[in-house]
């Protein structure tokens, strides 16, 4: 019997691509979530005709009853949950104090409260199990200050102090909680916009690509990363190590 992974986000086109492609391959049944149905769609008809089991679901996680459906949904259909990847996500560029409130308010609603909504809804059924294995998607903007990010890193840097916390509160009971923070991703069809950035803000002469993220994930779900728990894994080629641009 395959293991069960919800990922919400998963119908993007970069970094939920990448990590429902990189579970499907390791033998993972993905439920693709995300508030895009026809993109999760797409990509789960992408993963089954490469041979995986895929089912997408449409997955808006600001509102507690979609999450609450899809978690039904899923128990529903194989009997449980072993893994969560809070993928979803949204960017805002702009000043500390420019943003709108309701910019400010939306920001935090997608990438801390939707998180924390999927973790507080799966979570029961994963103690019910015995244990399960949760991987949140931070950014490498947790970690320092860039100009026009400061609400958006904020929102990261709040999801990895949650990720440490569930970690603690849980662990004992059997549930892992990590966060890989992605550096700058490279996106089919337009890598040459990041040939600057690769070739003066990484440590590495190659873009990360998508599908390193979902490597990244697929190991912390797996039995190999089976005492891992509460890091930060940074996936950004040597970004945020780096004292100086080359």
């Amino acid at each position: 019997m395959t293991s069960i992974c919800i990922v919400t986000g998963g119908g993007g086109a970069r970094i939920g691509n990448g990590i429902c492609r990189a579970l499907a391959a390791k033998g993972w049944t993905v439920v693709v979530g995300d508030r895009d149905l026809p993109a999760a769609e797409s990509v789960a008809a992408e993963l089954r005709g490469a041979g995986a089991h895929a089912v997408p679901m449409a997955l808006d996680t600001t509102d507690a009853s979609s999450v609450r459906e899809v978690v039904a949904a899923t128990v529903g259909e194989f009997g449980r949950i072993d893994a969560l990847v809070n993928s979803a996500g949204v960017g805002l560029r702009k000043h500390g104090a420019d943003a709108t409130p309701e910019e400010f308010d939306q920001l935090h609603a997608i990438n801390y409260r939707g998180p924390w909504t999927c973790i507080r809804e799966v979570l029961p059924h994963m103690l019910e199990n015995g244990g399960g294995s949760i991987v949140n998607i931070g950014s490498v903007h947790a970690a320092g200050a860039a100009e026009t990010f400061t609400l958006y890193a904020a929102t990261k840097a709040a999801l990895s102090a949650l990720t440490r916390g569930i970690a603690r509160d849980y662990g004992l009971r059997g549930i892992r909680c990590n966060i890989v923070h992605p550096g700058a991703v490279e996106e089919r069809g337009a890598e040459h916009l990041l040939a600057d950035f690769v070739a003066t803000k990484q440590m590495l002469p190659h873009p990360v690509e998508s599908i390193d993220i979902g490597n990244a994930v697929a190991f912390l779900l797996s039995e190999d990363a089976r005492a891992i728990t509460g890091i930060d894994l940074y996936v950004d080629a040597g970004t945020t190590a780096m004292l100086f641009e080359q």
